[in-house]
């Protein structure tokens, strides 16, 4: 039976690895972004009466 030893690159690409998914986890918890729709963020400005366009 062989036996697998692991090599130095081998631990590089694990904690990498780890490191990403602390990263995601940590994305993950923030609060969903803010895209604006369907929310109000100013009133429309009153119609000139004059202007016809068209």
């Amino acid at each position: 039976m062989r036996v697998y030893r692991p090599l130095p690159a081998d631990h590089e690409q694990a904690e990498y690895m780890l490191r990403i998914a602390r990263e995601c986890r940590e994305l993950l918890k923030q609060p969903p972004p803010d895209t604006f729709l369907g929310r109000k963020t100013q009133d429309v400005p009153p119609k000139e009466e004059g202007s016809d366009v068209g």
